[in-house]
C-alpha cells in the first residue's frame, strides 16, 4: 500500500556551498534524506525560537506598531513579523493626554532627544469631539529610548506626587 502524500511545499534556495556540505554530512550521519534532515532541523529551530523569549533580555521590535516586546508576537497587532530593533527605529515612548504634550516635548528637546508625535484620534475626529479627549503618542529612536524613558518616568513620578 503506498504512503499517503504529505501536505507540503517545494523550496528552492541558493545556499553557501560549505553549509550545504555540512548539511549533506549531517543527513548521511543520521541516515536521512536531505529533505527529512532539513525539515527536522527547521522544526527544531523554529520550536525553540517560538517558545523562548529573545536571549539576553533583548526585546524584539514590531515595525507595524513601533512597539518593543519580549514575546514572539506583537501584543498590539498580533504580527509575527518582528525583529531585533535597530538604532534608528522609532519606538513608542508614551501615550499622553493633550495637556501633557508640551511638557514632555520640552523635556525631550532640552535633553537633545529626537522625537516624533502622532495624534491617536486624528485631526478630524479630535476637532469634532474636542481636543481634550485627544491622546498623543511620542516616538523616539531606539538608541535614545532608555534615556527618554528615564526622563518620562522621572517627570511623571514628580507630577503624580503633587
Amino acid at each position: 500500500m503506498p504512503r499517503k502524500k504529505k501536505d507540503g511545499r517545494f523550496i528552492n534556495y541558493y545556499i553557501d556551498r560549505h553549509i550545504f556540505e555540512r548539511l549533506e554530512r549531517y543527513a548521511q550521519s543520521k541516515g536521512q534524506q536531505m529533505t527529512t534532515a532539513i525539515e527536522r532541523i527547521l522544526q527544531d529551530y523554529l520550536d525553540r525560537y517560538e517558545a523562548a523569549p529573545p536571549k539576553g533580555g533583548t526585546s524584539m521590535y514590531c515595525p507595524n506598531c513601533n512597539l518593543l516586546t519580549d514575546s514572539p508576537r506583537c501584543p498590539a497587532c498580533g504580527s509575527k513579523n518582528i525583529r531585533l530593533p535597530m538604532s534608528e527605529d522609532y519606538c513608542r515612548l508614551a501615550e499622553l493626554d493633550t495637556i501633557w504634550k508640551d511638557a514632555l516635548a520640552d523635556i525631550l528637546t532640552q535633553h537633545n532627544i529626537p522625537f516624533v508625535t502622532k495624534n491617536v484620534l486624528g485631526a478630524g475626529l479630535a476637532a469634532r469631539i474636542g481636543p481634550a479627549l485627544e491622546k498623543i503618542r511620542f516616538y523616539v529612536p531606539y538608541r535614545c529610548l532608555e534615556a527618554a524613558r528615564a526622563l518620562h518616568q522621572g517627570f511623571f513620578a514628580g507630577a503624580q506626587t503633587e
